[in-house]
């Protein structure tokens, strides 16, 4: 006879099957057709935080408070067909409970075709909820605090995030030395001078302290004990009297002008320094406590905030500096010039480094340059130095615009090619050098204006009568491409105002600049606006409403020189031309007042006129200009130049331009398109 297992087997399954029941992790109840509750596991009485007296035999709808199963097991009763997974919200017995999360499955009890009874399977889902809310909420900050490297707007940025689905309000305070860019400060047991950088609330209340205000911090209060040793404070239930409210009344004010029942501080901390402070709160629209798990959340979201907050901090700092040396490379005044009345508009911003310079050229001419370097760092500001460095020696030098920059494209070759070799601009992932560039001359004695651009667009013009236009020039290449630039020459009335722009908007948002042009534009239209008036009305019309960018504008009224104070010859290349260029010369002072000059002039155009029957060809031309200097300009045909030299004793010649360099206050030579010119400087100390 073969052996068997002893015992019943029906009674031993009996038995597994109660066993599960009472083992399960998930609530199990059974019903009759009468919604009388017929059994519940542990499980499911443990949920309802009933005892099993309590529960067997009662109608399930009478028990649905904190845990609603009842409408499921009218389905199925209903229907007679199963539901599935159906998301049940229990709300707690009591004010200090919290708030629970079920899925809920009914099935249906079958005799046959005969309904009789159901049962339900409930899972409690809350933590699980609360772990994918916490995740998303994490994710959310991650993603969208510290958009902008702003500290204020980061702080806000939380606040934002946390409200509603977190807290019911926020504040953020931040340590007053960090808006400024200088360095947190180590764990302190006393008052820290902080500013409430951010507020937000689920129902628009106003919280302790008004945004931008100063935010104290009494002490001692979890708020301080939370600075003290960076560790952050739960406070799951504010005693509406608690000792040390006595010491915070303007936060005590809120918690009772809100209602708020917890909160949680949570220090801003990096690398174990203070940078300030988030505290979250919860009022009578979250019954529910902060708990640990949130503290944990809370924590989390403060450490993404304040890295977000020491990255603005840095950028801040940097930007700053970089800011003190772009001021410090540009000039504070343009210099005085009979040319042109010039003023200067400069406004910093996040990206980008501007320059601009007046530069007073020969035979009362002047030039205008203004340029711009992209980039976010201090290197932009020191490329602008070494730029706006070259500009100026070029343009001493007498060169025409197209010829200028070309110039200072070498330059910037060579720039770019110093960036290139240099490991600190691959690491930190700088763009190609790049720059743009405007340059004009303009000349109050023809009117004429000549200029060039590499990847700058030209000058507004405003006539005297108001009329704005673009003066139009052929834009080359930005610097540092090795291409020519051309070169356009045109004639202006005086009393127009020349105005040259620079906007770090320009090829970052279009529309934005778009509006900042078209309100510019409005600005010169006044023909009675000085070139101060047209600065300052630029400063606020310009940036009303703008994104953090920068602008550089110089703006310019084109005078004429007088007339009168202008004389020139032309005579024959012949050697008694010398004596005849001397008289006329002569003649001239002497009409002006300046026979003291007389001297040093005859020698001037002596020299000068002598070189020409010398070393070039042509007609003798010589122009007298009397502004607060006086300059004698002699100009021939050659485009061959004279070299300064010492001469030596048994030289015939080589004293010429020596003498000149000797008596002058400047001399030197330009090249026009027929010829050149050679031109002294004396200095009138009368007028």
């Amino acid at each position: 006879m073969n052996g068997g297992p002893a015992g019943d087997p029906g009674a031993a399954g009996a038995g597994s099957v109660e066993a599960l029941f009472d083992q399960a992790r998930a609530g199990l109840e059974v019903y009759d057709t009468n919604f009388r509750v017929l059994r519940a596991n542990p499980a499911v009485l443990r949920m309802r935080d009933r005892t099993a007296a309590a529960v067997i035999g009662a109608d399930v709808r009478d028990l649905d408070r904190g845990f609603p199963v009842s409408p499921v097991i009218e389905e199925v009763l209903r229907t007679g067909s199963t539901v599935e997974d159906r998301r049940m919200t229990a709300h707690p017995r009591s004010d200090a409970g919290q708030r629970r999360e079920y899925v809920v499955t009914g099935y249906p009890l079958r005799d046959g075709d005969r309904t009789t009874g159901a049962a339900s399977m409930v899972h409690d889902v809350t933590e699980q909820l609360r772990e994918r809310a916490g995740l998303e909420l994490l994710s959310t900050a991650r993603a969208h605090i510290g958009s902008h490297l702003d500290a204020l707007r980061t702080a806000q940025e939380l606040a934002d995030t946390a409200v509603p689905g977190f807290a019911d309000s926020v504040a953020v305070d931040v340590v007053e030395s960090v808006l400024s860019g200088d360095a947190p400060i180590g764990p302190v047991s006393g008052r820290l001078p902080m500013r409430r950088a951010a507020f937000q609330s689920h129902d628009g209340a106003y919280g302790a302290y008004p945004v931008g205000s100063a935010s104290d911090y009494a002490f001692p209060t979890p708020y301080t004990q939370a600075l003290s040793d960076l560790r952050p404070r739960l406070v799951a239930s504010v005693a509406p009297y608690g000792q040390w409210l006595a010491q915070d009344q303007p936060r005590a004010e809120f918690i009772a002008r809100t209602g708020v029942h917890s909160f949680i501080a949570a220090p801003l901390t990096v690398h174990g320094l203070v940078l300030g402070m988030a505290t979250f709160y919860r009022d009578g629209a979250r019954p529910e406590p902060f708990d640990e798990a949130d503290l944990s959340l809370a924590t989390q979201i403060a450490g993404v905030t304040a890295l977000c907050v020491d990255n603005a901090r840095r950028f801040t700092r940097e930007h700053t500096v970089a800011t003190a040396l772009q001021r410090s490379l540009l000039p504070r005044t343009p210099p005085r010039v009979a040319a042109v009345r010039s003023a200067q508009c400069y406004l910093p911003g996040e990206y980008g480094a501007h320059w601009f310079d007046v530069l007073p050229l020969s035979s009362c001419r002047v030039g205008l340059v203004l340029g711009y370097v992209p980039g976010e760092d201090l290197w932009a500001s020191a490329t602008m130095g070494r730029l706006r460095t070259a500009a100026s020696t070029l343009a001493s030098m007498d060169l025409p615009p197209d010829e200028l920059m070309a110039h200072l494209d070498d330059v910037s070759q060579s720039l770019g090619r110093e960036q290139e070799a240099d490991p600190g601009s691959r690491h930190r992932g700088r763009p190609p050098f790049t720059a743009s560039c405007l340059y004009l001359t303009y000349d109050p004695v023809s009117r004429r204006c000549a200029l060039a651009s590499a990847a700058h667009d030209g000058p507004l013009l405003a006539d005297p009568e108001g009329t704005v236009s673009r003066l139009e020039v052929p834009r080359g290449a930005p610097l540092g491409q090795g291409t020519p630039y051309d070169m356009r020459t045109v004639d202006v009335a005086v009393g127009s105002l020349l105005c040259l722009y620079s906007d770090s908007v320009a090829g970052r948002y279009p529309a934005e600049a778009d509006k900042r042009l078209s309100r510019l534009r409005d600005v010169l239209a006044d023909p009675s606006a000085t070139p101060e008036e047209v600065c300052d009305s630029a400063t606020y019309k310009l940036l009303r409403g703008a994104s953090r960018e920068g602008m550089a504008l110089l703006t310019a009224r084109l005078n004429r020189l007088d007339p009168h104070h202008v004389a020139s010859w032309t005579f024959p290349a012949e050697a008694v031309s010398v004596r005849e260029a001397r008289r006329a010369a002569h003649h001239q002072l002497a009409e002006w007042g300046l026979e003291e000059h007389a001297p040093t002039t005859d020698l001037v155009v002596s020299e000068l006129a002598t070189n020409v029957l010398s070393h070039a060809t042509g007609p003798i031309r010589l122009r007298l200009i009397l502004d607060r200097t006086l300059t004698v300009e002699v100009s021939d045909e050659a485009d061959t130049a004279p070299h300064l030299r010492h001469a030596r004793l048994q030289d015939e010649g080589g004293r010429g331009l020596f003498l000149i360099a000797s008596f002058t206050r400047h001399w030197g030579t330009r090249y026009e398109e027929n010829g050149k010119t050679i031109w002294a400087e004396q200095s009138l100390t009368d007028i």
